[in-house]
């Protein structure tokens, strides 16, 4: 009779931590993943920080470039890369045409972007953004000469935040920053 009881409570001890688990902990686990994803898919709030580990010399270690991009916003349109070792050039494709985004918002990534790889990847010269319907071209040295020092420097997250992040935050500056790297 005894030895019943105990099976009954353990069982139902086992219920309501499962509910715990399942109906509490893990929703707010996973809303929390779905507010970190979204945040990166914003230039204003991605964390530059966790893209630190794919820091490489050389453009041509594709897995690192791409992994790189994975990271980046506009992720989710991603659709393959070219690698041009001879002008060290990468050309990114999207998925995406250039009106399903805001225009300002579009522009302001591809700038956040393109500098992210510039600093991480230390002998990419130009990157190319290719969309469906448009194509960008971006520079290293205007890259630099935009963000006034050495792209080096901003690897440093509050130099990142100062020189890139707070740059980009409203339209007049996206345009100046776009307008200065682009190099069509």
């Amino acid at each position: 009779m005894r030895k019943n009881r105990w099976i009954i409570v353990l069982v139902l001890v086992g219920l309501v931590a499962l509910t715990v688990v399942e109906g509490i902990i893990n929703p707010r686990i996973e809303a929390k993943q779905q507010a970190y994803t979204a945040e990166q898919q914003n230039p204003l709030t991605h964390d530059f920080t966790a893209l630190q580990k794919y820091r490489s010399p050389y453009m041509g270690d594709f897995s690192n470039l791409s992994h790189l991009n994975q990271g980046l916003p506009l992720a989710e349109y991603l659709n393959g890369y070219q690698l041009y070792p001879d002008t060290f050039t990468a050309e990114v494709n999207y998925s995406l045409r250039s009106d399903e985004l805001q225009e300002e918002e579009l522009k302001r990534m591809l700038v956040y972007n393109a500098t992210a790889n510039f600093v991480l990847i230390d002998n990419l010269e130009h990157i190319v953004y290719q969309l469906e319907d448009t194509r960008y071209s971006l520079d290293r040295e205007a890259t630099k000469q935009w963000a006034g020092l050495k792209l080096e420097a901003l690897q440093a997250p509050n130099k990142w935040d100062s020189y890139v992040r707070e740059q980009l935050v409203s339209p007049e500056q996206v345009e100046i920053a776009f307008s200065q790297i682009i190099d069509n």
